[in-house]
C-alpha cells in the first residue's frame, strides 16, 4: 500500500514538472523593462518561433550580418525541420520553412548574402535568403556529420568518413516565378499568450525590399570535389578568406587543424594546404579573426583548441603557429576572438581572457558556464547557474547580474554585441545596452588613419614647380635679375635676428600636392 501511495506521488510530480516545462506560459519568462534597466540593458524585441512546444525545440540558432539587400538575419532551427528567419534588430519574421523531413535530423545551416543552406538527413537544400524558397535540392553521397559552410561559389559539408565535400552553385534568373508561397505547417502556430502579447508592440518597419528579381540556381548536376583528411570530422568548417584565386576553410579532426582551398578558375581541385597535427583530439569548432583586426594582426588569424586544454593561434595564410597556450583544462566551446581579445570557457568553468595577438592572459574568472556576447566596455556570459552576468572587460571584474536560468538557450555571439536568449519552447528575446542603438559589429576592419585623414588639396595653377623643366613661355620670360646692387636672397641663409626661418620645402599657405603621391 505504502509502495503505491509512493509510486502515485511520484508520477505526480512528474506529471507536475512536464506541465511546468512543456505547458507553462512562455510569456512569463519574458524579461521585464525594469529588470533589464538596472543592468544597463533594454529589451530590443521578443518573437515566438512557430512551434508546437509539445513536440518540437529549438536545435540551432545562427546569425548571418546585413548584406546591401538584407537586414542582420537570426535563423532558428528546431528539431523538426523548420528554419525561422527573424530580423536581428526588429524581431520581424522574415520567412518560416520546413525544410525536409520534420523526421530527419538538419545540422547547422550556412548562408552567404544570397542563399541559406539547410542538411536534412542525406538531401541538400539551398534556400533564396530573401523569401525562403527552396531554389536548390542535391541528395548527397554520404551522410553529414556537422553543419555546412556556404560561400559565393561552393557548398561544404563535412561527411561521416572523414571527408569533406564541395558542391559548386552557380547562379541563374529565372524568367517567371512560379514558387508557391511559404506555408507554415500546422504546428507552427504560436502560443495564445505570447501572440497576444506581441500584438501591444508596436509595428515593425517593413522588410528590407528585394524586389530584384527571384533567385534561381542551375541544377545540372556535377560530382562534387572531395578533401580526404586524417581521422573523423569534429566540427562545423569556417570560410577563412578567399584570394583572387582561392577560397580558403578550416575544419577540426580527431587529428587536428585542416586548411584546404579550391581555386576558383579550374575548379576541379580540393586539396589541402596544410594541417596542424595536435597529440589529442580537437572537438571545438576553429574561430577566425579577419587580417586589420588588432594590432599587428597582417595575415588573419585561426584559433583552435584541443581536448587537452591547448588553444592554439595559426597565421591564416602561412599556416605557421604564431602562439600556444595551455589553459591545463578542458574546452568544450569554440574560443572567441573579440578585435584584440580571445575568450576561452574550460569544462571546469574557468573563463580565460587572452591577448590574440600575443596569447598573453589578462585575467580569469571562475564560475563561468557560456560566453554569450560583448560591447565596448563588459563580457557578457552565463554563470554556472544560467545567469547572465558582465564582467568588466579590463579586469574580469563582476559588474552586474540578470536571471535568466529559464532562459537555457544563449547564443554565442562572436558578430555583434546584441544578447539573445531563447526557452527550447521558442521564445526568442534580444537584449542590447541601452546606449547602444546600433549593433557594434567586431568584424568590421576600422579605417586606417590615412584614410580618415583629409587628403591635400590640389597644386593651385599659379604655383611653379622650382625644379620643373622650364617651358617655352618661361624660356621667353626669364626670371627677372635682381637689382642692381642688391644680392640675391639664399633661401638657406640663416636669418634675420629676431625672424624664424622660413622652409623653402613647406607646403604653400593655400594647400599642394603631396610629392609622395
Amino acid at each position: 500500500m505504502k509502495h503505491n501511495l509512493l509510486a502515485s506521488v511520484m508520477v505526480g510530480f512528474l506529471v507536475l514538472f512536464m506541465w511546468s516545462e512543456a505547458g507553462a506560459s512562455p510569456a512569463n519568462r519574458l524579461i521585464s523593462p525594469n529588470d533589464a534597466g538596472r543592468m544597463g540593458l533594454t529589451r530590443a524585441w521578443f518573437t515566438q518561433v512557430r512551434l508546437d512546444p509539445g513536440r518540437s525545440r529549438v536545435e540551432h540558432i545562427r546569425l548571418f550580418e546585413a548584406t546591401d539587400r538584407l537586414p542582420d538575419t537570426l535563423f532558428v532551427q528546431t528539431d523538426r525541420a523548420v528554419v525561422h528567419a527573424i530580423d536581428a534588430e526588429t524581431g520581424q519574421t522574415l520567412w518560416v520553412r520546413s525544410v525536409g523531413s520534420p523526421n530527419h535530423p538538419s545540422m547547422s545551416l550556412g548562408a552567404n548574402d544570397e542563399i541559406v543552406g539547410v542538411a536534412n538527413g542525406t538531401t541538400l537544400y539551398l534556400i533564396d535568403r530573401a523569401d525562403g524558397r527552396i531554389v536548390w535540392t542535391r541528395r548527397l553521397t554520404g551522410v553529414p556529420v556537422d553543419g555546412l559552410v556556404l560561400t559565393n561559389h561552393f557548398v561544404f559539408i563535412p561527411m561521416l568518413n572523414g571527408q569533406v565535400l564541395a558542391y559548386p552553385i552557380t547562379k541563374k534568373q529565372f524568367e517567371e516565378d512560379e514558387s508557391p508561397p511559404v506555408a507554415a505547417a500546422k504546428e507552427d502556430a504560436p502560443p495564445n499568450d505570447v501572440a497576444a502579447e506581441a500584438e501591444k508592440r508596436p509595428a515593425p518597419e517593413p522588410a528590407v525590399e528585394t524586389n530584384q528579381g527571384p533567385l534561381a540556381l542551375e541544377t545540372e548536376f556535377s560530382l562534387p570535389l572531395t578533401c580526404v583528411s586524417l581521422g573523423r570530422v569534429t566540427s562545423q568548417p569556417i570560410f577563412i578568406h578567399e584570394d583572387f584565386r582561392n577560397q580558403y576553410l578550416a575544419w577540426s579532426t580527431t587529428t587536428g587543424l585542416f586548411v584546404a582551398y579550391v581555386n576558383l578558375t579550374m575548379r576541379d581541385d580540393f586539396p589541402v594546404k596544410y594541417q596542424l597535427r595536435t597529440t589529442s583530439s580537437m572537438v571545438t569548432q576553429p574561430t577566425y579573426l579577419p587580417p586589420g583586426i588588432g594590432q599587428g594582426n597582417i595575415d588573419g588569424l585561426i584559433f583552435s583548441t584541443s581536448a587537452a586544454g591547448e588553444i592554439h593561434a595559426i597565421a591564416a595564410t602561412r599556416g605557421t603557429e604564431l602562439w600556444q597556450y595551455a589553459v591545463g583544462q578542458p574546452i568544450n566551446e569554440p574560443v572567441t576572438p573579440i578585435r584584440e581579445r580571445l575568450y576561452a570557457v574550460t569544462e571546469l568553468g574557468t573563463l580565460f581572457c587572452l591577448d590574440s595577438i600575443t596569447g598573453q592572459v589578462h585575467w580569469s574568472i571562475e564560475g563561468v558556464g557560456q560566453f554569450v556576447a560583448a560591447s565596448e566596455n563588459r563580457v557578457y556570459v552565463a554563470d554556472r547557474g544560467g545567469q547572465l552576468v558582465a564582467l568588466d572587460v579590463n579586469t574580469g571584474a563582476r559588474v552586474d547580474s540578470l536571471f535568466t536560468s529559464d532562459l537555457p538557450v544563449k547564443f554565442r555571439n562572436v558578430r555583434t554585441d546584441r544578447i539573445y536568449l531563447a526557452t527550447p519552447s521558442g521564445l526568442v528575446q534580444c537584449l542590447r545596452e541601452t546606449a547602444q542603438t546600433e549593433p557594434l559589429r567586431h568584424r568590421r576592419v576600422a579605417k586606417a588613419a590615412s584614410e580618415k585623414a583629409p587628403q591635400p588639396s590640389a597644386k593651385p595653377k599659379d604655383e611653379k614647380d622650382p625644379f620643373a623643366v622650364p617651358d617655352q613661355e618661361d624660356e621667353k620670360n626669364p626670371p627677372a635679375s635682381p637689382a642692381p646692387g642688391k644680392e640675391a636672397e639664399d633661401p638657406f641663409a640663416a636669418p634675420a635676428p629676431g625672424k624664424e626661418a622660413e622652409d623653402p620645402f613647406a607646403a604653400p599657405a593655400q594647400g599642394g600636392a603631396n610629392p609622395s603621391e
